[in-house]
């Protein structure tokens, strides 16, 4: 998801200068990662830096290690409203960092719950802040395997997978699982290929909901 808000510091700052900001932990209001130039002019890190320890938003700043390509530095912000981070746990919704901000834009790969919570985070970020653009949404199977099968396509995917029929090459062929199972050849094709389906259909396609 890409979020920007007007007057939010790491917003408007990656709007001045070219630099790529990349978070990598956060604990309440302390961050911690590293500053990249984009055009790899290290007096844009400097500024960036200078500017971040004027604003009104940061409470203390503090540069842990100076290469030659990136600064790490850990911060501590004050906001007088939530952040971005903040309402994405406010609304049961969590960031897998990193959290990268480029071009006056934050980029958060959110994992929600549920539909519902999702939906909840995308109207409160909404309403709190200026921009937000949903870049790509799927949905995850919370399933297991032996859950999404009958018993019988269950016994067997398994029995097909002991005996190497998914290695390639095939360890095994259609007629030793049916004689495993004490069924006909083209009963024990019906049921690995249902199976195989309700696998693909659960694991391989992206499911959006809106």
């Amino acid at each position: 998801m890409a979020i920007s808000s007007k007057d939010y510091y790491s917003c408007e700052l990656t709007k001045k200068l070219p630099v790529r900001v990349s978070i990598l932990a956060v604990n309440g209001a302390e961050g911690l990662g590293f500053y990249e130039a984009l055009d790899g002019n290290i007096k844009n890190l400097e500024t960036y830096v200078q500017l971040m320890q004027n604003s009104s938003q940061i409470e203390y700043i503090k540069l842990t290690d100076r290469g030659e390509k990136r600064f790490w530095t850990r911060v501590v912000h004050k906001l007088d409203y939530p952040s971005i981070h903040d309402t994405i746990l406010e609304s049961g919704s969590m960031t897998i960092m990193p959290i990268i901000i480029e071009n006056g834009i934050q980029y958060h790969t959110i994992l929600s719950p549920t539909p519902k919570a999702f939906r909840d985070l995308q109207k409160k970020l909404q309403d709190r802040f200026s921009t937000i653009k949903l870049r790509s949404l799927y949905s995850k199977p919370t399933e297991t395997i032996q859950e999404l099968l009958t018993d019988k396509q269950y016994e067997a995917i398994q029995l097909a997978f002991r005996k190497g029929y998914y290695e390639i090459p095939r360890r095994c062929t259609l007629e030793e699982l049916s004689e495993g199972l004490g069924i006909k050849r083209v009963a024990m094709q019906e049921r690995i290929r249902r199976a195989e389906i309700r696998i693909m259909n659960e694991y391989a396609s992206s499911k959006i909901f809106f």
